[in-house]
């Protein structure tokens, strides 16, 4: 399932969720390329506990060719934080998370910047 929410400025947060089988993801990132800190909420459908250490974060540009190494987002109580340049440029963003041999992919539509 893919969502794409367009924001409203280049500097506020941006909230998109997705879902896997088993997962369902909140990604709350600046939708602005250059460096930012990413935030990923986790939660089961099953109300379970959520045993994850990590989430792996694949941004790619489909239009341009272009990829961004893996960001790996570390466990902060009862979300997950990553810091780094997830988009080089403006345009329509597929992010991939992975999440226990899930993935759950959202588009961003990012700004050109560092707002």
């Amino acid at each position: 399932m893919v969502f794409a929410l367009w924001p409203r400025s280049g500097t506020s947060a941006t909230t998109i969720t997705g879902d896997s089988e088993t997962y369902r993801v909140e990604l709350t990132t600046s939708p602005r390329s250059g460096p930012v800190t990413t935030s990923v909420r986790v939660t089961r459908h099953d109300r379970g506990p959520v045993l994850l250490d990590e989430v792996g974060i694949d941004a790619v540009m489909p239009a341009m060719g272009h990829a961004v190494p893996q960001v790996v987002a570390t466990r902060r109580d009862d979300r997950f934080e990553a810091g780094g340049e997830l988009f080089t440029m403006g345009g329509l963003w597929d992010v991939s998370l992975h999440v226990a041999g899930e993935t759950v992919t959202v588009q961003i539509p990012v700004t050109e910047g560092q707002g």
